[in-house]
């Protein structure tokens, strides 16, 4: 409560003596931006919304935080109004100013509006500042999305790329003049095709040429068979001359005609298919096999048929050519032939040539058309560039239409700066927080006690079987055991003892006033239950009730649950005393008579002691007749030796006042011996750490342990506990 009433003053009083700031506001809405690349001349425009809306925003507010955003403002509102107390102010003292008061941030988040608030102590300052923060920002956004300030850069490289240009083409051009070209492709196409033609041609007219000078050879040996034969003189005895061969008839002369055109169309395919596909493919290869049979065909006519040699030329039905004369007109139709196969030869050579040359100069032609276009392309960007930077040069920034302010300005308001706030709330919350944390440190690290019942169950997982609350001594009642009503003797009509009643059920006598009764009744209760459960049948059964330390009420239970057993019908019950040094004192056993152990023991062999009409015995181990043992202090060794005794004698219930467990306390050695023992947890005086060793030294005795917690206090106010 200190430091929380601390921290709330120091706040109080930050906020009373603070100069107060004046704040305006403006709003921008960003619905789109022109992405402008300053040398390749890329246009792009990007839609705000959608993933990439934040990243878009968020640039356009850097640019509104940006230092030479803030120069520029400052340099227009003027350094001696931002900094009156400054004799001659700097730009980038006013700079700081400006951002130092401004603050920008998205009306909403993922929203594409964005706030821009200034702050300053003069209310007037505060709109004009931020009036020119949104004017100049329009020109930044234009220089750093546009090519703005990009013109004289491009009109230079717009000049240095033309030159190079210029002279790659002047190179170029000079290269094709010396080759005689035009375009390289073009003269490969044209050359190649050329030499193709060239080569058909060349076979054709060589095919042709061989079948010419076979036809003169035949001529030629016709000729000379005709010159040879002779004529006999008149008279003499005629010698007979060599026959001469038959004329051919019409029908062999169209055959052999028809045979020769064949040839020549077979030829041609040849040439043809020769061309397109390679010597081994099946077309080539069948049109050679019919053109061999063609030319065998032809030559057993002409073996068969000489004639047919002359007279294939001539026309049917023509007269018979004089053989000289056509021996003649075929060998200059040879001479042709060789004529043709020559010219045919040299445009082979002349081709072969010329793209040897172009081998050559080609590669050279190809790097510098690949240059120039290279060139050319570059050229063109940058001359694109500077067009739209002349055009954006005489933009009006206040026609853009994807920045628009939503919000002009707002007159000025008075606050707090962001971190004067923080510093207030700060301090108010430190002094709760603070507060909050000795709590918690007490609660956690420092006070180890056990302050609530739940922690026994839900924190140290150990076994609860009652909470007592905590009663104030006024408030505890009369005498535990001394204010029995009724009890008026031995021999006497028990009054305590529960009859029948009218309707069958048992009914007990009226209870005392003492608190303890209705708790210990319960207990009680669960024991009997516990008992019935594990089918113990024996008696006595004996319990004990130890607490963990001095005080902690183990004796006050201990007398409430040895009362409430005695209340049950028929039950004797001893309560023995083993932590009180005087328990004649006691004031809880008021006038009731305290015995030894020995004097219990041989009270309860009495013949006439289950008739008795008292029911609840008190013992103590302090307790001595004369002529008893001398005053040692009852120990383990005690309870053995007269464990028999207990178990022989008649009481039904043996309870033990046990003392407060400790390194060197009996308890422990004596828990083991019990049917139940009653661990009794101090709400005030114990800590987590002694409830987890006196549990766990108790049940390495097995012995069955439950914890009850007593002096139970509520932190809570009464109106929330009773609803709780």
């Amino acid at each position: 409560m200190v430091s929380s009433a601390l921290g709330l003053g120091a706040a109080a009083t930050l906020y009373a003596t603070r100069k107060p700031l004046f704040e305006s506001t403006a709003e921008l809405a960003i619905n789109s931006v022109l992405q402008r690349d300053i040398v390749e001349g890329d246009e792009t425009k990007q839609i705000v919304g959608g993933r990439g809306t934040e990243q878009l925003v968020n640039t356009e507010m850097l640019i509104l935080r940006s230092g030479d955003l803030a120069k520029e403002v400052a340099a227009a509102i003027g350094p001696d109004r931002l900094l009156p107390e400054v004799a001659q102010p700097r730009v980038e003292d006013a700079a700081w100013v400006v951002q130092n008061g401004l603050e920008v941030q998205t009306a909403l988040k993922g929203s594409n509006v964005v706030q821009v608030i200034y702050r300053h102590p003069n209310p007037q300052l505060t709109v004009d500042v931020l009036n020119e923060v949104v004017k100049r920002y329009y020109q930044k956004h234009l220089k750093i999305h546009r090519s703005v300030d990009s013109l004289d850069a491009v009109a230079k490289q717009v000049e240095q790329v033309g030159t190079k240009l210029r002279a790659t083409e002047a190179e170029l051009n000079k290269m094709k003049s010396d080759a005689g070209i035009i375009s390289l492709d073009d003269e490969k196409l044209s050359l190649s095709s050329q030499r193709e033609r060239t080569k058909q041609e060349l076979n054709s007219a060589k095919a042709e040429r061989a079948q010419q000078a076979t036809l003169v050879d035949r001529l030629e040996q016709h000729v000379s068979e005709l010159a040879g034969s002779s004529i006999s003189p008149i008279g003499s005895q005629a010698k007979s001359a060599p026959a001469l061969p038959a004329a051919p008839t019409a029908a062999e002369i169209d055959t052999y005609q028809t045979l020769n055109k064949r040839i020549e169309f077979l030829q041609q395919r040849d040439f043809e298919l020769s061309a397109k596909f390679a010597a081994g493919d099946s077309q080539v290869v069948g049109t050679r096999k019919e053109l061999s049979k063609a030319r065998a065909e032809k030559q057993q006519m002409l073996e068969k048929t000489p004639g047919l040699v002359v007279q294939a030329a001539v026309a049917p039905g023509a007269p018979a050519a004089d053989p000289a004369a056509e021996l003649k007109v075929q060998k200059d139709k040879l001479a042709g032939l060789d004529a043709r196969i020559a010219s045919y030869s040299k445009d082979l050579e002349t081709c072969g040539s010329r793209l040897t040359q172009l081998a050559v100069v080609g590669p050279k032609i190809v790097d510098l058309e690949r240059k120039r276009d290279t060139e050319d392309t570059e050229f063109r960007s940058f001359e694109k560039s500077l067009k739209q930077a002349q055009i954006d040069g005489t933009l009006d920034q206040a026609t853009m239409g994807d920045i628009r302010v939503v919000d002009q300005p707002s007159p000025p308001i008075k606050t707090f700066s962001e971190v004067m706030k923080k510093i207030i709330i700060g301090l108010a919350g430190a002094g709760v927080g603070i507060g909050v944390g000795i709590a918690f440190l007490l609660e956690l690290v420092i006070d180890r006690r056990i302050k609530r019942p739940t922690e026994i169950e839900s924190r140290l997982q150990l076994p609860l079987m009652l909470s007592i609350p905590f009663v104030r001594p006024k408030n505890r009642g009369a005498l535990l055991i001394s204010n029995d009503r009724g009890a008026e003797g031995e021999g006497e009509r028990p009054a305590l003892p529960a009859v029948r009643g009218n309707n069958g059920f048992n009914s007990y006598p009226p209870k005392t006033d003492h608190f303890i009764h209705p708790y210990s009744e319960a207990i009680r209760d669960r024991i009997v239950f516990n008992f019935q459960v594990n089918n113990m049948t024996h008696k006595p059964k004996l319990m004990a009730v130890a607490g963990l330390s001095a005080g902690a009420g183990a004796s006050t239970i201990a007398a409430g649950l040895a009362k409430a057993f005695s209340e049950v019908n028929g039950a004797k019950v001893l309560l023995v005393d083993l932590s009180s040094d005087l328990p004649d004192d006691n004031p809880m056993f008021g006038n009731k008579p305290l015995h030894s152990l020995v004097g219990a023991l041989q009270a309860a062999r009495n013949t006439r002691f289950k008739e008795g009409s008292q029911n609840l015995y008190l013992a103590s181990a302090a307790s001595r007749k004369s002529g008893e043992a001398n005053g040692a202090a009852f120990g383990p060794m005690h309870l053995y030796e007269l464990l028999p005794h207990f178990r022989a004698s008649e009481f039904d219930y043996i309870i033990f006042d046990m003392p407060a467990l400790a390194q060197t306390s009996p308890t422990l050695a004596m828990a083991g011996l019990m049917d139940k023992v009653l661990l009794v947890v101090d709400g005030e005086d114990t800590n987590r750490e002694t409830l987890k060793w006196g549990y766990s030294e108790l049940v390495k005795g097995r012995a069955d342990v439950s914890c009850i917690y007593n002096k139970a206090r509520s932190h809570a106010p009464n109106w929330v506990q009773s609803e709780v």
